[in-house]
């Protein structure tokens, strides 16, 4: 006969029972009024999480903050321009001291300027590179801060498919994008034994209200699409949401500077 080890069996059958639990933690979802952010903001305060929303638009959070408390959640809004570098640190410490803590953070920010290199000058480049790297890095900073003093955490970069494939016209897109993943990693090396994770999310095309015009009524870019993933369409925003909840919960808690491909199967094909 085999011997079984009752001990571990248990052990695993009681953590799997509160793994993909992310009720009662402390979200905060950095550019979360709309887009992905909106879906997140939906899927983590619908599981029982307490969710901060701080947005460039704080009319847009607001907005959507209380949509989600009339439906049951517990969602704040809160104004974040991630390039004003400088307030970063203290609006995220106050974020977290009004929450009581902070569990995990989800930096979502970012733009994009779909134009030909000849045609971005050093200015414009800069400009992608302000919100979409070093946004991301000040905004990581003030997380990790106050996430290692507690020795717990999860904080979620997101990418995107163009730090692996890049396309035309997404010169400063892509450079950015490669940049959060090499972030991620640095960051998850010097916080993993600090109790804090960091993690990214490389999302394929999804359909956002910016990016569903060019994605859906552009037959060009619809077929082109199409023709890349193995799924044969773009993802729905839902679709974030799930790997989003991994990698905060604590079936994750040994997943840490990994940059998860959420893309219908970009990159494999």
């Amino acid at each position: 006969m085999v011997a079984v080890d009752h001990d571990a069996l248990q052990e695993i059958s009681s953590r799997m029972s509160r793994a993909f639990d992310v009720s009662g933690q402390r979200v905060l979802l950095v550019g979360g009024a709309s887009g992905l952010g909106e879906a997140m903001a939906c899927g983590f305060s619908t599981l029982g999480a307490r969710v901060a929303v701080a947005d460039v638009n704080l009319e847009k959070a607001e907005g959507l903050a209380s949509v989600l408390n009339h439906m049951g959640g517990e969602v704040s809004a809160w104004q974040l321009d991630v390039q004003k570098t400088d307030d970063v640190a203290s609006r995220i410490a106050e974020i977290a001291k009004s929450l009581g803590g902070l569990d995990t953070a989800v930096n979502l920010a970012g733009i994009n300027d779909r134009r030909p290199a000849l045609d971005l000058d050093s200015a414009a480049f800069s400009r992608i590179l302000a919100v979409n790297l070093e946004g991301v890095y000040a905004c990581a900073r003030a997380e990790g801060a106050v996430m290692t003093q507690a020795g717990s955490g999860s904080i979620i970069n997101i990418s995107s498919i163009y730090a692996f494939a890049p396309a035309q016209n997404q010169a400063p897109y892509a450079a950015s994008k490669g940049g959060v993943l090499s972030l991620t990693r640095v960051l998850a090396n010097e916080w993993a034994t600090k109790g804090v994770r960091v993690n990214a999310l490389v999302p394929g095309p999804i359909l956002t209200p910016l990016s569903r015009a060019n994605l859906v009524d552009d037959p060009d870019t619809r077929a082109w699409m199409e023709a890349r993933i193995m799924r044969h369409r773009a993802g729905e925003p839902s679709e974030i949401v799930g790997p989003a909840v991994f990698l905060a919960s604590d079936a994750a808690s040994f997943v840490t500077g990994v940059g998860l491909p959420v893309d219908g199967g970009w990159l494999a094909a």
